[in-house]
């Protein structure tokens, strides 16, 4: 009996290490892509605001709307991390539960 909890809590540990493994490796490498496409989508979209402002006549309020879109990508962002973390949880419980059996 004894045999068989310290086996389940070993391979308990070898997938929390896969686990840590996985998000040490992905995770800078998923910035890397993020900050590339972010630089990409930058020029774009400041292109874009500044010849919207222009076509209205409001070049003056340009930093009012950068503030407003820097706020509103901030928030999309965190919400995909939050989601990304809670997949990512849930997948580590199931391979838990799956040496359980």
């Amino acid at each position: 009996m004894k045999n068989n909890k310290n086996h389940y809590e070993l391979k308990k540990e070898i997938i929390k290490i896969k686990e840590e493994v996985r998000v040490g490796i992905l995770g800078p490498l998923a910035a890397s892509f993020g900050f590339v496409i972010a630089l990409v989508w930058r020029d774009a979209i400041q292109s874009a605001i500044r010849e919207f402002l222009t076509r209205r006549g409001i070049t003056e309020q340009a930093y009012l709307f950068n503030f407003i879109f820097a706020l509103l990508v901030t928030i999309i962002v965190i919400i995909i991390i939050f989601i990304i973390k809670k997949i990512s949880k849930k997948r580590t419980e199931k391979e838990i539960k799956k040496i359980k059996r």
